[in-house]
């Protein structure tokens, strides 16, 4: 709860817990006193609080009530906690209070039982993917030795230093303890978390964590509930879990923040031997069977031969799933041999044993054992025994494993032991073999199975510990590598003075972001995604002063995303403004169609979309959404794009990126574009939609874009227009750059003595000034370029002062509401002046109205 508290505080949202580790006592009364816009607590607490804690809370306006963790509620859930169990309390209590159960561990059985649980009615259930393509999953067999310690340390090691954060779950508390001994000793920093240490040990290990004054962290399963910590890369499972609801939830807490990262799991077999401790810990019949049954699951997906990240979302429900490609499974090389004796075999002993047993029976019958078991129940007299020697013990249970995920083999569960059977299927296939000839039977091979008949036996090696530090640069050059690691320090030390987590000022793919664009202005940084309006405002100036700084240091241009071109003739030519995205492939590596490459290079000829439409040469004219769609697709393969030109010719304005905007807000996601644009009006296209997502996917500032074509000089303008409306603007900064005379910007403001000369120049992004009439003297100009006569002087003036001064006596106001008091402004130029006061954090934009900040 404190680190989502934490969190919300840094993004300037009013937030605070109550439980058993608050110590500001203060805290429970301004809750109750509606204090706060989020409120957290523990079920504990939420139960023993009076009714006239929750009595006030609905008199001052609680809104919602969300119960988090939600598979807890559920007998059939992996981590059943009865306090869970008496939420449904609160309902009497807050009959006209939606509810809302979230979890990201839920089977359909257990979604059911959390709806029953808490007495909803006609509840609507939104199950989203559990696919988190950023992970990558393997698993491996492992004995519980000093080398192979001593290699697992060597390898975080590597990475750690400059590669987030580690979690290394261990299923013991000794295991957790001589882990991060070895990691200290090799001069990783490293803490420990376990129920065992005291409760002040464990907050301050969890605080040095989430501050990233550790890198490595070794616990048990009580660490991480809740926990949300973004730039976790690597989850290390020393054990298999008790459940594959636990391993997805603890597996899950790396890479929130997108980014490629990696989770390892190592098992020995005698963890599966822990399944009576386990279930143990049930409190009736069908909380040890669901117990029983996640372990089971557990166990499979270590023994897997196929594709385990299939494995895991046919587990939680998601069906007709193809292989990922990113486990170790999917990107090893697939052994594969025909195992129909050796199946045969196994197959014909466990029918010979009744069924009566688990699996080390009819393996020791097979491996020739005269234990006592056998001896008094005969099985050394069966035709079997012996004939399986060639193979571990280890060897034939991983076949079983095979042979139960592949049907021929079943389990039965009877008071916590586990029997083994043969089914249907795999008495069919016993029918129609002999011990010598069957039916070939190709399956792939386990690790473990590859290691005994390559190795002679188990191979206790670390998987691939990829080297995060390349991964999370990737894409970058070698002085934007750099940039980003110095900007993660950055971050560090703001986080240090602030005494916050670094993710909580801004995640690690925000840096990555800004790393990429270097923006020069506040408006270029808020339109990064990730970074919100507390971050410009609080550390904004500091962040680029840095990226300025540092950029030079390393010779990168700032902002990447966009360049100006301004081109000048003479003096009753027009003056044109471009923004064009730079390439971040050549063309050559990317792949159009024809139709669509031939699109492309027509728009780039200048040719509008009516004219590549009905362009000659096809069998039959297209529509002009269809040449959007093939120029947008062309954007997205990262192909040059004028988006000031598109953007003007589909009518994207800033009105209708503002109502996108709040659409997505609504709805909540961007997946899909048909809820948006159900929530939109009617002149908003589709076209619109899918042109804003393509420029903000690919980092282009829609908003800088349209701010441009609001203020773009008419083709009638002349140059002496320009230059005066830009004393302070791109022309002079222009002139500055080629060197010119010191007069010459002042000859030019003058129609008599402009010069005739053509020039021609590139300019970097347009710098907005400082002094805040800038913008004021703009708009000004802007009126007498649309032809609009300076207003009498008891009219209105639309300047920046004067706007912000008006919405800040209003509580809230449209963009018809300020057109209505502004009378005989042009729309577009108000527009274009919102848009800069939106930029530079004057006013914001909430539910279509206006506010001032």
């Amino acid at each position: 709860m404190q680190d989502q508290v934490m969190s919300l505080k840094q993004r300037g949202i009013k937030a605070e817990y109550l439980g058993s580790t608050q110590i500001n006592h203060a805290v429970h009364h301004e809750a109750e006193s509606g204090s706060f816009d989020v409120l957290y607590m523990t079920p504990e607490k939420a139960c023993s609080l009076p009714s006239r804690f929750w009595m006030k809370l609905l008199n001052v306006g609680i809104c919602l009530l969300a119960v988090d963790e939600a598979h807890c509620i559920s007998e059939w859930g992996h981590d059943f906690r009865k306090e869970y169990k008496q939420l449904h309390t609160l309902r009497g209590l807050l009959q006209s209070v939606p509810f809302v159960a979230l979890t990201a561990t839920a089977t359909e059985k257990v979604r059911n039982d959390i709806i029953c649980s808490l007495n909803m009615n006609d509840a609507y259930s939104a199950i989203g993917s559990f696919d988190r393509q950023n992970l990558f999953y393997g698993v491996k067999s492992f004995s519980r030795s000093q080398s192979f310690l001593d290699e697992l340390v060597t390898e975080v090691s590597k990475y750690s230093a400059n590669a987030g954060s580690t979690i290394i779950y261990c299923t013991t508390v000794k295991d957790a303890e001589q882990i991060c001994e070895s990691l200290r000793n090799a001069g990783i920093k490293s803490g420990i978390y376990h129920g065992q240490m005291s409760g002040k040990a464990r907050e301050e290990s969890h605080r040095s964590f989430i501050r990233d004054e550790l890198q490595v962290m070794v616990a048990t399963v009580a660490f991480g509930m809740g926990i949300d910590k973004p730039n976790i890369r690597c989850v290390i499972h020393y054990g298999c879990p008790k459940s594959l609801e636990t391993y997805y939830q603890e597996s899950g807490r790396c890479g929130r923040d997108g980014l490629t990262s990696i989770c390892w799991l190592y098992y020995s077999r005698s963890d599966f031997a822990k399944a009576d401790f386990y279930c143990a810990e049930g409190q009736s019949e069908n909380q040890r069977k669901a117990i029983m049954e996640s372990f089971r699951a557990a166990e499979k997906y270590c023994m897997l031969a196929t594709c385990r990240r299939k494995f895991l979302l046919q587990y939680f429900g998601e069906r007709n799933i193809n292989d990922c490609g990113n486990c170790d499974n999917c990107t090893g090389s697939k052994k594969e041999r025909d195992l129909s004796r050796e199946s045969f075999l196994l197959l014909s002993c466990v029918r010979s044993c009744g069924g009566r047993w688990g699996l080390n029976m009819p393996i020791d019958v097979l491996r020739g054992s005269r234990s006592r078991k056998i001896l008094d129940n005969n099985f050394d007299k069966l035709s079997l025994h012996g004939l399986g020697k060639d193979h571990s013990a280890t060897w034939w249970k991983a076949l079983a494993a095979l042979l139960i995920a592949d049907d021929y083999l079943k389990e039965n569960i009877q008071d916590s032991y586990r029997l083994v059977s043969i089914s249907p299927r795999g008495l069919q296939f016993v029918h129609s073999a002999s011990i010598v000839h069957q039916t070939p039977l190709v399956l792939a091979l386990t690790s473990e199975m590859i290691d005994e008949e390559e190795h002679g036996g188990p191979q206790s090696k670390v998987g691939d510990l990829q080297n995060l530090a390349t991964l999370e640069c990737e894409g970058f050059s070698e002085a934007e590598a750099k940039l980003f690691q110095k900007l993660l320090d950055i971050r560090m030390k703001i986080a240090r003075d602030d005494g916050t987590a670094p993710y909580a000022i801004c995640g690690d793919q925000t840096i990555k972001k800004i790393a990429k664009i270097r923006p020069s202005t506040r408006a270029r940084l808020a339109n990064i995604d990730g970074v919100n309006q507390h971050l410009v405002k609080k550390y904004g100036d500091s962040f680029l002063q840095s990226i300025s700084h540092l950029s030079q240091e390393l010779n990168l241009p700032l902002d990447e995303g966009t360049v100006l071109t301004a081109t000048a003739e003479c003096p009753n030519s027009q003056r044109k403004l471009t923004a064009v995205t730079m390439k971040e492939y050549p063309n050559t590596e990317k792949k159009l169609s024809p139709a669509r490459f031939s699109a492309w290079q027509m728009w780039q000829a200048g040719l509008s979309l009516q004219e590549i439409a009905n362009s000659p040469g096809k069998s039959a004219s297209i529509k002009e959404q269809t040449v959007v769609g093939y120029i947008l697709e062309a954007a997205r393969e990262r192909f040059e794009i004028n988006w000031t030109r598109f953007c003007k010719e589909i009518g994207l304005t800033p009105e209708i990126v503002s109502q996108i905007h709040s659409a997505i807000t609504k709805i909540g996601s961007r997946d899909r574009l048909k809820p948006i644009k159900e929530e939109l009006p009617e002149n908003v296209s589709y076209e619109h939609i899918k042109t804003l997502l393509i420029m903000e996917d690919i980092g282009v500032s829609a908003e800088d874009i349209i701010a441009e074509i609001s203020t773009m000089v008419p083709e009638s303008a002349s140059l002496c227009d320009v230059a005066k409306s830009e004393v302070h603007g791109s022309v002079q900064e222009a002139c500055i750059r080629k060197k010119a005379p010191s007069h010459s910007l002042e000859s030019m403001t003058d129609p008599i003595s402009t010069p005739t000369t053509p020039f021609s120049c590139e300019t970097v992004p347009h710098k907005r000034s400082e002094n805040p009439l800038h913008f004021e003297s703009s708009a000004k100009k802007l009126h007498t370029l649309h032809g609009q006569e300076e207003k009498p002087n008891d009219s209105l003036e639309v300047t920046e002062s004067a706007v912000l001064e008006w919405v800040r006596n209003q509580d809230g106001v449209s963009l018809s509401d300020i057109i209505e008091h502004f009378k005989g402004s042009k729309k577009d130029i108000l527009v274009g002046l919102l848009a800069y006061m939106e930029g530079e954090f004057l006013v914001f934009k909430k539910n279509d109205l206006y506010q001032a900040m």
